[in-house]
């Protein structure tokens, strides 16, 4: 991990001799005018990766927010912009196309990084959810991957994007996709975070020369789908379809199952019934001073980009002040060692108890905002 003349700590090299910002903004659930104001308030505290979508359904946004910022002091290559494709039966002889509608809702030439958004191709799907029909035949699943990734290569010598890779790929998909790329991915983005480490996956990637990004470092499960209202869109792929999602607001229910929650309830001798306004304020001062900044420097200690959402300015100033510090090897183990291991958005360990309140396929854990929202309301 290297920085600005090369002090230590602000970007990553890709295989392809590119540096990747080792913290960016994600855009995933931002919309309107929020979103521009986000993406304005990121780029004025120093982010200088912006990470899209277009099925996130606000690529004009963001491209609002760019051309404010490139009529300014920045450049265009002063910003790593990440896209992402959502392939589809319907889409994949259009991947070029689909990517040429990105660059013009974000208003620019090239694409610093186009990902696959999910390695299986699917005739629906929405932005974090994997592909409904994922146990499609083995073959049918290595001929789209095939077809799809030659075409993203394309896109390459076309000069459309910089780098491409993938998002929310296995250690099996990647080694599949190994046999056939002529271009190895430059990126994996997946869910990482310390209650779903992914030590092989991250292991793996770095050893064939990928870098692993983190979406959703903090933890940002939705109840599930319904009408998109965040964003202008932009333009579409025909048949693309566009979704947003409602965040879930039931955390109690799980949590109140693991076994710090226990620990507490002993502490105080109550049942963890009882112990429930004790946990609310504990996890208050946690989601402070231990998601925000220790979660982040994690991160990025391990060898991976982090990609924070927000669109509070406050909290955009403050997630990116991780690079002046460093957690020692103890705190780090014991980052490792949490357990268990829950992915908040497939089905782990904790997202099937009885009386959760969650939505199948939903994880235990909330956002940083929605759980100061829900300890305002309890205490």
């Amino acid at each position: 991990m290297k920085g600005k003349g090369g002090a230590p700590g602000t970007y990553f090299l890709l295989n392809t001799k590119a540096k990747i910002p080792a913290i960016g903004l994600g855009t995933w659930q931002s919309g309107g005018d929020l979103c521009v104001e986000a993406v304005k308030r990121a780029l004025s505290e120093g982010y200088r990766q912006i990470d899209c979508a277009h099925l996130y359904g606000n690529e004009v946004e963001v491209g609002e927010a760019l051309a404010e910022a490139f009529n300014g002091s920045l450049k265009r290559e002063d910003v790593f912009l990440t896209s992402k494709l959502y392939c589809t039966m319907n889409s994949l002889n259009k991947i070029e196309n689909s990517v040429r509608v990105s660059l013009k809702n974000l208003g620019v030439t090239y694409l610093d990084l186009y990902l696959m958004h999910w390695p299986d191709i699917t005739a629906f799907g929405d932005a974090t959810d994997p592909p409904s029909n994922s146990g499609n035949d083995h073959r049918q699943f290595l001929n789209r991957l095939k077809k799809a990734w030659k075409a993203m290569e394309g896109l390459i010598e076309l000069g459309l994007v910089r780098a491409i890779g993938v998002s929310n790929f296995g250690v099996q998909q990647i080694k599949e996709l190994l046999k056939f790329a002529k271009i190895v991915p430059a990126v994996n983005q997946a869910e990482l975070h310390p209650f779903w480490r992914q030590d092989e996956l991250v292991k793996f990637c770095q050893s064939k020369g990928i870098h692993v990004s983190a979406h959703t470092p903090l933890g940002v499960p939705a109840s599930g789908p319904g009408p998109s209202d965040s964003g202008s869109g932009g333009e579409d792929e025909p048949g693309t379809p566009r979704i947003s999602f409602r965040r879930s607001r039931s955390v109690h229910g799980p949590m109140l199952k693991l076994s710090v929650v226990a620990e507490i309830a002993d502490r105080h001798k109550k049942t963890p019934e009882q112990a429930r306004i004790v946990f609310v304020i504990w996890l208050q001062v946690r989601i402070w001073f231990l998601f925000i900044w220790v979660i982040l420097r994690w991160g990025l200690q391990r060898g991976t980009s982090v990609l924070p959402c927000s669109l509070k300015a406050d909290r955009i100033r403050k997630n990116i002040d991780i690079f002046s510090w460093s957690l020692s090897d103890d705190e780090c183990n014991c980052l490792n060692q949490i357990e268990p291991q829950v992915c908040l958005f497939g089905n782990g360990p904790l997202n099937n108890l009885p009386n959760s309140g969650f939505m199948p396929g939903s994880g235990p854990l909330q956002s940083v905002r929605e759980m100061e929202d829900d300890v305002e309301s309890n205490t």
